[in-house]
């Protein structure tokens, strides 16, 4: 059985607008709906973690969407959605990444066990170097990924990483399994460029031209 923890707790900050960018429509529905949407057709549960600024989604919620407060950070708010899951295996998603599919959440799935956790990701298409002082190195490409959402895990590595976590700052789930967990195999499923984050207006703009591939 499954559960999907929906992030929806963050803000529009780096867009320079005041509501939460999950909440602007795109197409036919708001950014999150797309998510949501689909989630609701492949997992058991689904549970919305959201900005106590944006409480007037709760009411607009499906009656069988459970649903939390954020916390101040990403971690935070994870935290408190695996306190709602009622299943063994639970799936993270950033609700800002609006065009996933389900042929991806069932690849997760399948490679989803006790013994791995499994990583969405990317491949890089650009020209990395890294900046040593003012030495160029370069890195091949092929060796590099983006990460992505979903993220997946069991409920009891999930809440036994995140127990355990001090004063550091984890910026996805994935970290924490591989710092508090090494004996666990992570398992990557290659995801579709257009599960970007959306972050900027231009990540807006572009969402605009794609939605109608998942609508």
């Amino acid at each position: 059985m499954y559960s999907a923890i929906l992030l929806m707790a963050g803000k529009g900050t780096r867009m320079n607008r005041k509501e939460n960018k999950i909440l602007l429509p795109l197409g036919n529905k708001k950014v999150y709906e797309y998510s949501l949407d689909i989630l609701l057709k492949t997992v058991d549960e689904v549970i919305c973690v959201i900005n106590p600024d944006d409480k007037e989604i709760i009411d607009s919620l499906p009656k069988n969407v459970k649903w939390t407060f954020g916390g101040k950070t990403r971690q935070e708010s994870v935290y408190n959605g695996l306190l709602k899951a009622s299943n063994e295996y639970i799936l993270i998603h950033d609700a800002a990444r609006p065009f996933i599919t389900k042929e991806l959440i069932n690849d997760i799935k399948d490679k989803l066990n006790d013994d791995t956790s499994v990583l969405a990701c990317q491949k890089c298409k650009d020209t990395i170097r890294i900046n040593n002082n003012g030495i160029l190195n370069n890195i091949n490409r092929d060796d590099v990924i983006k990460a992505s959402t979903p993220q997946a895990s069991t409920k009891k590595l999930l809440l036994d990483s995140y127990n355990r976590i001090k004063d550091e700052i984890f910026t996805d789930d994935i970290q924490l399994i591989e710092k508090y967990h090494p004996e666990i195999k992570i398992e990557l499923v290659y995801a579709s460029d257009d599960l970007f984050k959306i972050t900027t207006e231009t990540d807006y703009l572009l969402a605009n031209l794609l939605w109608r591939n998942y609508d």
